[in-house]
């Protein structure tokens, strides 16, 4: 077994600290859980505990913020339930969005929110754009059910990447600094697939299975020589997300300060952080985008941290990476702090004294190799999204030629990590029974 590794060995095996502190998981059945449990890697649930800041500045009290946070995810719940059992009866061009506000004004009309709790609601709704990387105006209601949830790694994921790459890093044939060009079918020959690669070398193989994340392959379609029209619409079609991550860690975490037993029950502690459209920072955030984040101080107290992990999305994210991108060192940091001062200024107990120490802050927009994003999505215009995903699931198996991915996974697992994995043992076990068939073997078990 060969694999095209574009990164050098440290870093293809190692991770920048923003990348590696604070991973999301999906939840359901699930490898990475899996292997989070054998290999001793702790895995966190966040309790619905937030601080909501309104379009106003002001802070709103905790038992109604709570509240809307509750309702927000009951509603995207029966959304989902909604989109699994009437999918087909749901047009195109109506969005996640336009399920809350049908929901919000039937629940004014018969008494049960009143219309500073629909307010509420319709603006925390938005906090959807962090889970798949875009506006929840943009969020397809009829594919809503091939979205998921996700639970919370505190630490990073270098137990479960030492066990997943064990064996091929003892096994296989890792050609680092090496970028796949062309994959290409051909006649004759003792292997039927070539492969051109960035240092100008042509190699042959059995079978051939393309792992790049989604972006890439949209951008990079004629990459894969007779790419099967069906598989090409399918590129073309599933969308892909602008989710970027900001860590910023503090002296202390002071967005407690006006919890007194926060140190006795961690129940108690803040999870999520909600800034509605803001009224401040319109210097520095002049579409006024609204931000959120999460505690690191609400984890156990082996892995608690004062950092708050800010997630962007869409435009947003666009913003911040082209503005940092040829930033370094302090000027970069400089950038960040004017960006996001406003936000975490306006939290209670925040003084001078508290200033930020550090900021981490990924760049997937600005990353070639990672499509210029993050992971598929499914937004308002899809019609076939379902099979869309199986096309290129399937592949192209009689030029021995297949895809995975999180782009690929089951549709319980798209745009997670659990799912790219198990896009990838699918595909194996496929090639497997392939090679096996061929060679008269079918009966056997797969190794």
């Amino acid at each position: 077994m060969c694999v095209f590794e574009p990164w050098d060995p440290y870093v293809a095996n190692t991770s920048a600290p923003v990348e590696r502190i604070g991973s999301t998981v999906s939840t359901g059945h699930n490898p990475i859980i899996e292997l989070a449990k054998e290999t001793g890697t702790p895995l966190h649930l966040w309790k619905e505990n937030t601080l909501l800041v309104d379009s106003e500045g002001n802070l709103v009290p905790a038992t109604e913020a709570n509240n809307i946070l509750k309702r927000t995810w009951e509603i995207l719940d029966q959304a989902g339930e909604y989109s699994t059992s009437c999918g087909d009866q749901i047009d195109p061009s109506a969005s996640l969005y336009s399920f809350f506000e049908s929901w919000c004004d039937r629940a004014v009309q018969c008494g049960d929110m009143h219309n500073r709790e629909k307010e509420l609601v319709l603006a925390m709704s938005q906090m959807w754009g962090a889970y798949v990387g875009d506006r929840v105006e943009r969020q397809s209601l009829k594919f809503f059910y091939l979205e998921d949830y996700d639970c919370f790694i505190p630490t990073n994921y270098q137990k479960i990447i030492s066990r997943i790459s064990a064996v091929p890093v003892a096994q296989a044939h890792i050609q680092y600094n090496n970028t796949m060009v062309t994959v290409a079918a051909h006649k004759g020959g003792h292997r039927p697939v070539s492969v051109v690669t960035s240092n100008g070398d042509k190699q042959d193989f059995d079978d051939v299975v393309v792992t790049t994340p989604l972006g890439w392959l949209k951008q990079h379609k004629d990459s894969i020589h007779q790419l099967h029209p069906r598989i090409e619409t399918a590129i073309d079609s599933i969308s892909f997300g602008r989710l970027e991550k900001v860590l910023i860690e503090f002296p202390t975490a002071f967005w407690e300060s006006h919890r007194t037993d926060t140190q006795s029950n961690r129940n108690d502690a803040v999870s999520f952080v909600h800034w509605l459209t803001p009224p401040h920072g319109t210097q520095t955030n002049s579409q006024k985008w609204r931000l959120e984040c999460v505690s690191f101080h609400a984890f156990e107290t082996a892995y608690r941290r004062n950092i708050l992990l800010f997630y962007t999305y869409g435009d947003c994210s666009t913003h911040i990476t082209s503005s940092i991108r040829e930033l370094q060192g302090s000027t970069r940091d400089e950038w960040l702090r004017d960006f996001f001062e406003p936000y975490y200024s306006a939290l209670p107990g925040y003084t001078k004294d508290y200033a930020p120490t550090h900021f981490l802050a990924t760049e997937w927009c600005n990353d070639d190799l990672a499509g210029n994003g993050c992971y598929s999505n499914f937004q308002v215009g899809m019609t076939d999204a379902a099979r869309d995903v199986e096309a290129i699931r399937y592949g192209m198996p009689e030029q021995h030629i297949y895809f995975a991915g999180e782009h690929t996974a089951p549709f319980d697992g798209l745009g997670t990590v659990a799912g790219a994995y198990t896009s990838g043992e699918k595909v194996a076990r496929r090639i497997i029974e392939s090679q096996q068939t061929a060679n008269g073997s079918i009966n056997s078990k797969p190794a």
